[in-house]
């Protein structure tokens, strides 16, 4: 007598200065170039006995301190929405932050910081002892850093963790070479002093400094804690957008109208517990039943002397002159198994207009990246989502995450390999199969052995992954190709508990709210 349904988003309110980072970010190249050529050049100098101690330690922490901003900004992905570049430029720029520990071991660290609730770059060994200590403590940053790391190995990347014992190994040995060569007067004015004094400027600066001004103060501190992700030039642009007062909350959608009754013209089984019902529109009534893809319509029917009404998402493309609609049959769901088992063509349901907020409808001039997450027969709104964002949209590109038990059960599939080679690389999608015996996760091999190395250098945009879609595994995602910087809305038809484990991880990611679009699975009532 209960069955699952849709119901419309979350709204949810988050600050308007939303991070939309560009492929490349400008000023960090600019200032990591010049920041790497201000060190170059002031080595040089100081080698070639041009310039004096007074003049080379200044400069070589002017040029620190820029390369220590490029490594922060990399750690955030905010150097660009190209990963490699990110990693490339921190990989580069911490080599004159620190001499112990390597980009990913303090990427890691910092990230965990702000996912955990930390309050700054600070450690809690900077913070205890008396004042004077301080600075010393401050000095040595990257040696409690370079600790911690060590200490949490066991559950990181093992390339990661060969990356920062080969650093810890290899740079204070090259260091320590260069020293016994007779060069360590130079070695201490280029690199080690200038590197401590410069680490010590940052602490104090980025961190013990803004935390002891009024709360209302434009600080380092009050922008980087709500937009992690933002690059540094926009600080400010960010704080005054903060300190502007709120608009006003969009009004409630309206109800969908009356109800019409509709013919049905076609009952189709794509699964066996999944019926496709096509409904006629009479020409009177297609300007009222006008939808936007994603959005739902509500039936209602009478079953064994009781008056049912339950919401159904729209899978038909917008214009077409039939309203088709996918139901999957609930056990003790009255409507659905109706629906499944008895409802044919020429029966008639009484129909109310389309309504929803769980839409899709890009600007055709922006480039942008969407990212979907649909189990099951949540497919059913998401596929006219992509498939018409796409078309009307053609710089736009889309990533869907499929989650189903096996490829028998997983709905419009041929739907969706239709799409991705329309596409051409614009949709990618990836299957996620819990059983893991299903056969789409094990091609079938021929006798030809060159039908195999043509299947594997083929360019495919439809991936399948054995298990299903966890925490563990979406982490790795926002990690790589779907990183934060890289995606620009997330549309989710889930169940709860999927819906929950997804916003959960995109909110450790600094994922804004207001981005994150979700329809989910509720139970409705008998009418």
């Amino acid at each position: 007598m209960e069955e699952p349904d849709v119901t419309t988003v979350e709204a949810r309110a988050f600050p308007r200065s939303r991070v939309k980072v560009p492929a490349v970010v400008t000023p960090t190249l600019v200032l990591f170039g010049a920041a790497l050529a201000l060190a170059v050049s002031a080595g040089w100098l100081t080698l070639a006995e041009g310039t004096t101690p007074l003049l080379t330690v200044p400069l070589e922490m002017l040029a620190m301190l820029g390369l220590f901003v490029v490594v922060h900004e990399a750690s955030h992905h905010a150097t660009g929405r190209l990963t490699w570049l990110n990693d490339v430029l921190g990989r580069v720029a911490v080599l004159f932050s620190s001499a112990f520990v390597s980009f990913p071991a303090a990427r890691y660290l910092h990230l965990e910081q702000h996912r955990h609730g930390g309050s700054g770059h600070l450690t809690p060994w900077n913070l205890r002892g008396p004042r004077w200590q301080l600075p010393l403590r401050w000095m040595a940053t990257d040696l409690w850093h370079t600790f911690a790391y060590f200490k949490r190995t066991a559950d990181r990347p093992q390339a990661e963790v060969a990356e920062s014992l080969a650093l810890l190994v290899l740079l204070p040995g090259t260091l320590a070479a260069v020293a016994g060569t007779g060069n360590g007067w130079e070695l201490l004015l280029v690199y080690l002093l200038p590197q401590r004094l410069t680490m010590l400027l940052a602490s104090w600066w980025f961190d013990w400094f803004p935390r002891h001004q009024p709360p209302d103060a434009c600080s380092y501190h009050s922008v980087h804690s709500r937009y992690p992700s933002l690059p540094f030039y926009r600080y400010q642009q960010a704080w005054r957008a903060d300190r502007e007062p709120d608009a006003a909350p969009p009004p409630a959608p309206a109800c969908g109208g009356e109800f019409h009754r509709l013919a049905v013209t076609r009952v189709e089984r794509p699964l066996d517990r999944v019926v496709v019902v096509s409904l006629a529109l009479p020409p009177e009534l297609r300007a009222e039943f006008r939808f936007s893809p994603g959005q739902h319509v509500t039936l209602r029917t009478r079953v064994e002397g009781a008056l049912l009404e339950r919401q159904y998402a729209v899978c038909s493309r917008p214009g077409e002159e039939e309203l088709r609609l996918a139901i999957k049959q609930v056990p003790d769901g009255w409507l659905s198994n109706h629906a499944t088992k008895v409802l044919a063509p020429g029966d008639e349901l009484e129909v109310r207009p389309p309504e929803g907020s769980f839409t899709l409808t890009p600007d055709p001039r922006e480039a942008k990246h969407f990212v979907a997450i649909a189990a099951g027969i949540g497919i059913a709104p998401v596929l006219p989502m992509l498939g018409h964002a796409l078309a009307t949209a053609p710089r736009c590109r889309a990533t869907l995450l499929y989650v189903n038990r096996t490829g028998a059960d997983t709905l419009f599939a041929r739907e969706l390999s239709a799409l991705t080679r329309r596409f051409e690389g614009r949709l990618r999608v990836v299957h996620f199969r819990t059983d893991e015996r299903d056969p789409d996760l094990r091609p079938a091999r021929t006798g030809n052995p060159f039908d195999t190395i043509g299947s594997a250098l083929a360019i495919c945009f439809e991936r399948y992954q054995p298990g299903a879609l966890d925490s563990a595994r979406l982490r790795f995602l926002l990690s790589a190709r779907l990183h934060p910087a890289k995606v620009d809305e997330w549309f989710l038809c889930v169940p709860p508990p999927l819906a929950d484990t997804v916003r959960a991880v995109l909110a450790e990611h600094h994922v804004p709210p207001d981005s994150v679009h979700g329809e989910t699975f509720h139970v409705m009532a008998r009418v």
